[in-house]
């Protein structure tokens, strides 16, 4: 469901046919608006079970944004966005049942005769992000399309969970399960690209449908999403 209005979104920021309004120099703006984060994994950096193949998902948030018009064609600002938490599940049923506990975990000793019966790893995550962006106006005939490009830095928290059920021989003591869990923090700066399609509604206020995109850790983020944008 949310990758189809994640889609809905960005079909809606190519139709838009709606006069706007050429910006002044010194105009100032603020937007909020709600955004969908997709993220397509490439590879095992989103957790630290390299077993769970794919992290990949899409998750909502809020952006919060403050700008201010350089020239007539050229804007500079700050944006502030939140998601929510995206989780992602692998389960394995009987996996490998000749091979005992430490040789397949890690993180449980070895223990002879003991045999892993089902193993599930699950991985959510949750983003903050502040982006510094430069953007220039192109005018259509019934359009204002700005492009955007920037730095960001990102604050990604995630926790990976381990869940194990075994079986063992009577002379063998084990609970039914065992689970590990592990949360991490992490920083990162990337480069960001993206594009405004500003949709005026009256004097001041506009319907702003817009898309931001960067790659960390091999992982591609594209946020489709659509904001009310005020400008004083």
């Amino acid at each position: 469901m949310r990758l189809v209005i994640a889609l809905a979104l960005a079909a809606f920021a190519g139709s838009v046919t709606v006069a706007t309004a050429q910006p002044q120099r010194g105009t100032v703006f603020v937007g909020i608006g709600a955004l969908a984060a997709m993220e397509k994994v490439g590879g095992a950096e989103a957790s630290i079970f390299p077993a769970q193949e794919d992290a990949s998902g899409t998750a909502p948030g809020g952006t919060l944004g403050l700008g201010v018009h350089l020239t007539e064609h050229v804007t500079a600002r700050v944006e502030a966005s939140l998601t929510d938490r995206l989780t992602t599940e692998s389960d394995y049923l009987g996996l490998l049942a000749g091979s005992t506990l430490g040789e397949l975990t890690g993180f449980v000793p070895t223990l002879p005769g003991a045999r892993i019966v089902d193993q599930r790893f699950r991985t959510t995550r949750d983003t903050a992000a502040v982006f510094t962006l430069l953007g220039y106006h192109l005018r259509a005939k019934r359009a204002s399309i700005e492009l955007l490009g920037g730095l960001g830095l990102l604050r990604q928290t995630v926790t990976s969970s381990y869940e194990v059920r075994f079986s063992a021989p009577p002379s063998v003591f084990l609970p039914p399960s065992s689970r590990s869990e592990f949360t991490n923090r992490w920083h990162h700066a990337v480069a960001v690209v993206g594009a405004d399609v500003a949709v005026e509604m009256t004097t001041h206020a506009a319907l702003v449908p817009h898309v931001r995109a960067y790659a960390v850790n091999n992982t591609l983020n594209i946020r489709p999403g659509l904001s009310l944008r005020w400008t004083f």
